[in-house]
């Protein structure tokens, strides 16, 4: 009986003088060892946020303050498309619906779609120069017939982690805001779309934006008996105030604000403009690649 126990106290001993070696030689955790262990957060971490690359990149190609771009020294430039386009990768993983918490006041929040909207449309033109125009972009059999279907609907973009298209994100941008002043931020590459700004749409911005859109008389002009409109309040006529004349009068200046109750008194007929869907497009650099008028 004792040289059995005896063999079993030699046995455990073995057995947890090896297991402490073990021990002892296990390797210590990596980086990578946490990162497969942590949580499901953790490992799918969004990265923060920021459109300071796009403001930089809008600055540098803008021409006549926001008039035009220079489509073709961005084309020329590798470095600046690929830093447009980790700003697109940057949309694809993190929006507002994705990540709420990045974006906790209604500028930032509003600033994101905006200037998201904006970066996705300067990225498909880059993508298809040299154009004349973006319903010149065809991806399909009906975008043949239907112009702007290829660039608007057809070209699919991630935001958020969510497929979509242009069109639709432009719906989803309106809806989600419900502010009529974003149809003065919102840039579609044409020239009778609002200029193209490098900002973070403030409220005072924004305000801006929306007079100097309403001060152009390529879209809103009192003649004779007529108030002749931009295509825009045609087309989102349900995102204004009934009372057109009105809201158009809290951004005009002086003269125009005169001239716009003359209108309302006399109940003038009104009209809408041709869009003019020609690409914003410096006209030198245009021309260079053929792409110009």
């Amino acid at each position: 009986m004792k040289l059995i126990s005896y063999i079993a106290s030699l046995v455990l001993a073995l057995i947890l003088v090896s297991g402490c070696q073990t021990t002892a030689r296990k390797p210590a955790v990596t980086d990578e060892d946490r990162e497969m262990t942590g949580s499901p957060e953790d490992r799918t971490a969004a990265p923060v946020y920021t459109d300071a690359l796009y403001i930089e990149l809008v600055k540098k190609y803008t021409v006549d303050e926001g008039e035009r771009v220079d489509y073709q020294a961005w084309k020329n430039a590798p470095g600046d498309i690929a830093a447009l386009n980790r700003q697109v990768e940057l949309i694809a993983k993190v929006s507002p619906a994705s990540h709420p918490g990045q974006f906790p006041t209604k500028t930032s929040e509003r600033s994101y779609w905006i200037n998201a909207y904006n970066t996705l449309v300067l990225q498909a033109v880059l993508e298809y120069w040299p154009l004349e125009s973006v319903r010149d972009v065809k991806l399909s059999f009906s975008s043949r017939i239907v112009p702007g279907k290829g660039f608007f609907y057809d070209r699919k973009v991630i935001v958020g982690g969510d497929e979509t298209n242009l069109y639709k994100l432009e719906r989803e941008v309106l809806r989600s805001q419900k502010d009529p002043r974003l149809h003065f931020a919102l840039n579609c590459a044409s020239e009778s779309c609002p200029v193209l700004k490098p900002w973070e749409w403030t409220e005072e911005q924004l305000d801006a934006a929306a007079r100097e859109f309403i001060n152009t008389p390529e879209n809103v002009l009192v003649a004779e008996d007529t108030l002749q409109l931009s295509r825009i309040f045609k087309w989102y006529k349900k995102d204004f105030p009934e009372d057109i004349y009105g809201y158009l009068r809290e951004y005009a200046a002086p003269g125009l604000n005169q001239e716009l109750q003359e209108a309302a008194d006399r109940d003038y007929r009104i009209r809408y403009s041709a869009y003019d869907w020609s690409l914003n497009a410096e006209k030198a650099s245009a021309q260079e690649t053929g792409g110009g008028q």
